[in-house]
């Protein structure tokens, strides 16, 4: 088989128990970033109701997800698609825009490269620089990179370093490059502050922007599978025809239309992740051993130095009940980064205790 076809995810704590040689245990698991407060109390509310629509067909094309787009963010039917969670959108674009040369910034979601290449593409990799905490790549570097591609892969939060991409560099680009497709991901943008002001989501659509967003992570409904690709309407009608039916299940096309009844689940979210976030920063700014980078959303993405290698630092979290992810797969990361997915206060606390009680 094909190495480039095989599916990997950094996040697998019994891979890293039999790794390791550790006897398996429960963990706390802060490699997921998923909203910390759970599911909106909504879909516990009426599961009774929602498990009734395991009868029926779903919409061909996800109605209900293309619903809660136009209600809460006033986008038309024709402007959107509904996908099984972002990731088939993200496989959908490059194959039905038939890509062949692509900019990945990196590091980034490693499905960016995974769907080029599937597609055909060849990837061209833009590196954001730790050294300076990750600032979004100057111009002159894009401009060469775009010179000599068909696309721009860009996350905004980006993941895993949390760095948000200013809206005007990209709109600049773009309408230089209008013969280029700018790709944005914005899975993780309802975890921003003012978050309608900073997304693409609700902008008039250019002809050349794609934006990609996620429902699962600020809903935490990882296992629904919602999310959507917004676009000019001849771009989505493009996407379209290429498109798989049915592909959103009969559950996720009724739960969408609910998440419009969360507007406090929102705020507490929104609330309660940036008071989280600026406790948790504090605290590991002060261990020995630790560098945190700044983030906008609901992970902290960190360096370990203490010892020269990451295996002891996540050997001592498995030991004591948590696991955080190991980022040295993501290109540009090697050098002993990991990502920490915020949790509940008392959660965060525990993993600040086992990060500062490593020997030595």
């Amino acid at each position: 088989m094909n190495r480039r076809s095989q599916y990997q995810h950094g996040g697998s704590p019994q891979y890293n128990f039999a790794r390791l040689n550790l006897p398996a245990r429960n963990i706390i698991d802060f490699s997921v970033n998923l909203n910390s407060l759970g599911p909106p109390a909504i879909i516990r509310q009426k599961w009774m109701e929602i498990l009734k629509r395991i009868e029926s067909y779903p919409s061909v094309e996800g109605d209900g997800i293309a619903h809660y787009y136009q209600k809460k963010l006033g986008i038309p039917p024709q402007n959107i698609l509904a996908g099984n969670g972002s990731t088939e959108l993200i496989y959908l674009a490059p194959r039905a825009l038939r890509l062949r040369r692509v900019v990945v910034v990196t590091p980034s979601y490693h499905d960016y490269e995974r769907a080029s290449m599937l597609a055909g593409a060849t990837v061209i990799r833009c590196p954001l620089i730790a050294d300076t905490q990750f600032p979004f790549p100057d111009m002159d570097r894009l401009t060469e990179a775009l010179n000599h591609s068909d696309a721009l892969w860009v996350g905004r939060p980006n993941n895993p370093t949390g760095t948000m991409v200013p809206k005007e560099p990209l709109l600049e680009l773009a309408s230089k490059f209008n013969n280029k497709w700018f790709i944005i991901d914005e899975a993780f943008i309802q975890f921003v502050d003012r978050w309608k002001d900073n997304s693409f989501l609700v902008d008039q659509p250019r002809s050349n922007i794609l934006v990609i967003h996620s429902l699962t992570k600020f809903y935490a409904l990882a296992g629904l599978r919602l999310g959507g690709i917004v676009g000019a309407e001849e771009v989505i009608s493009r996407l379209r025809e290429k498109k798989e039916p049915w592909t959103v299940n009969g559950v996720a096309d009724y739960v969408a239309p609910l998440l419009l009844e969360c507007a406090d689940y929102e705020h507490e979210t929104r609330s309660k992740n940036k008071a989280e976030h600026e406790r948790i920063f504090r605290s590991l700014d002060k261990l020995e051993g630790f560098s945190a980078f700044p983030s906008s959303t609901n992970f902290i993405l960190c360096q370990w130095d203490k010892t020269k290698n990451l295996d002891d630092l996540m050997a001592h979290l498995l030991s004591n009940g948590a696991y955080v992810r190991d980022c040295r797969n993501f290109p540009g990361l090697e050098k002993n980064f990991f990502r920490i997915g915020l949790r509940s206060p008392n959660e965060n606390n525990r993993l600040i205790s086992i990060l500062s009680s490593f020997p030595g």
